[in-house]
């Protein structure tokens, strides 16, 4: 039988203890978080329903207490089915957890929180990272929110070996190319091709993995077929003090902070986001599908074990 957990956190560690504590639960948690109005469809929704994924975790977020009185008995009947969180961010009350539940209180220690959930990580994909490999990890990535798919980059990486060192580190974390990357997308957009290949050269020679640069290929297409999608409300041919009060009342309006921020336009800095949409527009947005695609089937291969790596990549940025 599934419990229901109440987990008291923070909100700027809300995604990062969701994660962290859904795959003790299960193995591949499909994580669905609700908020305010939404908690009470979704709980009456879920808990009606025929057939159901084991795999789901259900987050409550900071739901209200007349919300919970309401729909006590049905997350009674739903802990049955799948697993239930409780989180909350604000100070509780005796009465406002009215539901029977084994709570959580997460501590704020960030830099144990951050090692506990790297070597979790690690130790579900079998991997070790030495000490040396660590202290240099953490230098470079200095955001929470893209903790995981770092890690993932340096699993695939390593490969069939197991540990994980420092020099496995320096290879393909970024930490100062991100100029050279910029010049490289810029070359792209402009369709330059004697200095795309200069720009990449650069990269390479200076000790940066072909994945790494690959991996923020892929970040800013994503990010510009994000900015054609948007290009209505955003009015991306703006000069950028209107761009910027539209970005920010945009953003304001979103509820959800999602995990790996990194990957999403509207947690760029809005000058950023503007620089975005004004290359973007050099762009049709088949072209950046195509682009995309493209930096996905040279993954795989790279992945598979291809050994001619840089003519791939070379290649296909020629084709762009």
């Amino acid at each position: 039988m599934n419990n229901i957990t109440t987990i008291i956190g923070t909100k700027e560690n809300i995604y990062e203890d969701i994660r962290g504590f859904s795959e003790k639960l299960v193995d591949n948690p499909e994580i669905v978080v609700v908020t305010k109005k939404d908690i009470k469809d979704k709980v009456i929704e879920q808990s009606s329903a025929l057939f159901f994924d084991k795999n789901i975790v259900l987050t409550l977020l900071d739901p209200e207490r007349e919300v919970l009185e309401e729909i006590k008995g049905h997350l009674v009947l739903l802990k049955e089915k799948i697993h239930i969180i409780i989180y909350l961010t604000t100070p509780v009350s005796n009465t406002q957890n009215q539901i029977e539940s084994t709570t959580i209180i997460i501590k704020k220690d960030k830099e144990k929180r951050i090692k506990d959930r790297v070597l979790a990580l690690l130790k579900k994909h079998n991997k070790v990272m030495t000490d040396k490999g660590f202290k240099l990890f953490r230098e470079r990535v200095a955001d929470e929110s893209v903790l995981e798919p770092e890690l993932m980059k340096l699993v695939n990486y390593v490969g069939v070996n197991k540990e994980i060192k420092s020099a496995d580190v320096k290879s393909i974390v970024t930490e100062t190319h991100e100029e050279n990357l910029l010049n490289l997308f810029d070359f792209i957009a402009q369709t330059d091709k004697k200095e795309m290949l200069n720009a990449l050269e650069t990269l390479l020679s200076g000790g940066m993995n072909i994945l790494a640069v690959q991996g923020f290929l892929v970040k800013q297409t994503r990010l510009m077929l994000q900015v054609k999608d948007m290009e209505e409300i955003l009015k991306t041919n703006q000069e950028y003090p209107a761009f910027s009060k539209i970005f920010n009342k945009w953003k304001e309006d979103i509820e959800i902070t999602p995990l790996e921020k990194k990957l999403y336009l509207s947690y760029q800095k809005p000058f950023y986001a503007y620089k975005l949409s004004k290359t973007s527009q050099r762009f049709k947005r088949k072209d950046l599908l195509s682009f995309f695609n493209m930096l996905m089937y040279f993954d795989t291969k790279v992945k598979s074990g291809t050994k001619q790596d840089r003519i791939r990549l070379e290649h296909a940025l020629l084709g762009a």
